[in-house]
């Protein structure tokens, strides 16, 4: 078991600490079935308010992209990852409005760069709502001097930093971006810096075993985001759930481009899903989501075998 995978499970513990032993995990079937069950929340109109942290990531050799989020809903957060196989990865996050990531997936299929994403998508005369509003941009390019990856983010103003709350605590909003690693970091609505720089940091990290692919480096960083405390919201006295909600999609350099038709739904186990398409939720306060998404990716790990590291 990795020392981050232990970290989680001990932090969960803790939080179920004389509040009498939770149930054992669920299996894939049993999971499957409770989903299928509880629909979530839906807005028909298209919005959530999805604060959330995540990691949008690419592998320039291979045009592999990636999103991992995790978020205090309970609904599915699939539909935060836009994934354009060879051009780029982005997370729509906050006041999450299903036609903002509309745009931004457009947007990379064009070939446009991070920066001009961002762009566009914080222009005032067509989004008048940027006060809710957070992304993550990482585009890859190629030119007559080679591969590069570019890397832009936007965090609305009124909560970028350390916010304070009415009750006298904080809450932490930002993006950190290394373009040399192809990764992006973003949250808001969380307990500190830590649950943005943690992930970025372990994203960034060489696991000495050797299992360093995307998928492998999205899912730690994720993790690490938990640890650090995750979504204030879903943590409460002495439970720390951290998040209700955890997914990981990943498309390969050949795949077509993937996006979620709509808000709060997941096509993970249908034709119609990325190559590795991973999505649980639950009910506040109870078991962690991310203790089952690391189940289900690690039986997903043994049966698809090697992988090539970044």
């Amino acid at each position: 078991m990795s020392l981050v995978r232990k970290m989680l499970a001990l932090a969960v513990m803790v939080s179920f600490a004389g509040c009498g032993a939770p149930d054992a995990p669920p299996s894939s079937a049993q999971a499957e079935a409770a989903a299928a069950e509880r629909p979530g929340v839906v807005p028909s109109d298209g919005t959530l308010d999805m604060t959330t942290w995540s990691v949008a990531a690419v592998d320039p050799e291979s045009g592999d992209v990636g999103v991992a989020v995790a978020s205090c809903v309970e609904t599915y957060g699939d539909a935060v990852a836009a994934l354009v196989p060879g051009k780029g990865a982005a997370a729509t996050q906050a006041g999450f409005d299903v036609r903002n990531r509309d745009r931004v997936f457009e947007a990379i299929q064009e070939g446009l760069t991070a920066e001009e994403v961002i762009a566009q998508v914080t222009d005032p005369e067509w989004d008048d709502e940027l006060d809710r509003r957070q992304y993550g941009v990482v585009t890859m390019h190629d030119d007559e001097h080679g591969q590069y990856v570019r890397v832009a983010g936007y965090t609305t103003p009124v909560r970028q930093g350390d916010v304070a709350q009415e009750d006298g605590s904080t809450r932490y909003a930002g993006v950190m971006a290394d373009a040399t690693r192809g990764v992006s970091s973003q949250g808001n609505t969380l307990e500190d810096e830590q649950v943005v720089r943690k992930p970025l940091d372990a994203y960034r990290w060489d696991d000495p075993a050797g299992f360093n692919s995307l998928p492998d480096r999205l899912i730690r960083a994720l993790e690490a985001g938990a640890i650090a405390g995750g979504d204030a919201r879903c943590n409460e006295g002495s439970i720390r759930q951290t998040t209700s909600m955890a997914a990981i999609l990943v498309a390969r350099g050949g795949d077509e481009p993937y996006a979620t038709a709509e808000i709060g739904m997941t096509d993970a186990g249908t034709p119609d899903a990325p190559w590795l398409n991973l999505s649980i939720w639950v009910d506040r306060m109870e078991e962690n989501p991310l203790l089952e998404l690391r189940r289900q990716y690690d039986e997903w790990r043994r049966e698809v075998g090697e992988l090539p590291n970044i």
